[in-house]
Parts: structure tokens; C-alpha cells; sequence
């Protein structure tokens, strides 16, 4: 997320936390010095789906104002996953670091792991939902830049309007559209911000 949209997002009122990807080494590096030797906040509850049997524990440590890596950054998280598969192999570990806005104390630690979980469902559903579908994104073989934005675009419209929670799947939803093409322009017609 860029600066300037976590300074927005504060200044409208609302609070934000960031997943710390990898490629951002200095602020990896500052949350995994914070963090790594600390004591654990909360340990979530051991749960079995999805094929595997998974633990994830939290550590959260605070920020001064005076030493903000990240716009309105008030908290930095790690949250560590152990899995093993339900039909053996190696346990695994994984740790993600993450920094937020929301002030000490706002929330508890139990409360922020969930904010943690539903902020991976979100990215994973929509991902699903494009990967799943006739899309095939992470097959796609387009690299144009501006013909990759320009489908993505086209996408995110269709996801936003069409209603396909009605439909057995993505793609039922695609070819009932598809297929009424007047039931697609009243949909199409009824998003519209404005009247005609």
C-alpha cells in the first residue's frame, strides 16, 4: 500500500494494517528486530481444514510516535503459523510480519489475530474467484502491461456488479449473462452511478 493511501485512510478516520511483503527489506528487517524475541501476545486455537492441522500465534509490539517506519504506524505484528498436512509430512512453519495504525489497546490481541485472518480471506476469495474462474489468471499469458490494467479493470467492474452468489459457481454466473444478454445491460444499466 502506498504511503499516501494509509495517510488517507487514517485522515478519514479509518485504520489500516499492512501484510510486509518481503521485498520491503527495511521495514522486514525493523519488525522482525521488534518482534522476534518478544514474548507471546496470543496463542489462537489449534484448528483442522483445508487438509492440514494449523496453529497461528501472535506477537504485538507498540510504537512511539518518534519512531514510525510507516505513515500513523502505532502497533507491528508477526504472525506465526505452524501447519502439518492431515495425511503426514513435515510440520512447517511461516512467519508474516505486518503494521498497523490501529492504537494499543483499541483492540485486543485476540481481535487483531481475526483482523490478521480476515485480511488473508479477503486477498485469497478474490484471488480464488479470478484464478477459479474461466479467467485463469495465474495462467494468463497477456504481458502488455496496459492490456493486463485494462482486463483487470473489465474484471473488477464484473465482479463488483454481477450477482453470482444466485449461481452454483463463477463461471454458471458468466454463462447465464452470457447467454441473457438483456438480463447483462439491465445489471450493467442499474450499476450506473448516475441516471440516464
Amino acid at each position: 500500500m502506498p504511503k499516501k493511501t494509509a495517510c488517507l485512510i487514517v485522515e478519514n478516520g479509518g485504520d489500516y494494517l499492512i501484510a510486509l511483503k518481503k521485498n520491503q527489506k527495511n521495514l522486514h528487517l525493523f519488525a522482525g528486530a521488534l518482534l522476534d524475541a518478544r514474548p507471546l501476545d496470543f496463542a489462537g486455537q489449534l484448528e483442522c481444514g483445508h487438509g492440514r492441522i494449523e496453529q497461528r500465534d501472535l506477537r504485538v509490539a507498540s510504537l512511539d510516535s518518534d519512531i514510525t517506519p510507516f505513515p500513523h504506524s502505532r502497533q507491528v505484528l508477526s504472525c506465526t503459523r505452524v501447519y502439518t498436512p492431515k495425511k503426514g509430512g513435515d510440520t512447517k512453519t511461516e512467519t508474516r510480519y505486518f503494521i498497523t495504525s490501529i492504537e494499543p489497546g483499541k483492540r485486543t490481541h485476540k481481535q487483531l489475530a481475526a483482523t490478521i485472518r480476515k485480511h488473508w480471506s479477503v486477498e485469497n476469495l478474490n484471488h480464488w474467484k479470478r484464478d477459479s474462474s474461466m479467467w485463469r489468471e495465474d495462467r494468463s499469458a497477456l504481458r502488455c502491461a496496459k492490456g493486463a490494467k485494462n482486463l483487470a479493470l473489465l474484471r473488477n467492474a464484473a465482479l463488483a456488479i454481477m450477482p453470482f452468489e444466485q449461481h452454483e459457481s463463477l463461471n454458471a454466473a458468466f454463462d447465464h449473462y452470457r447467454d441473457y444478454r438483456g438480463k447483462s445491460l439491465k445489471l450493467i444499466k442499474s450499476s450506473l452511478p448516475f441516471p440516464e
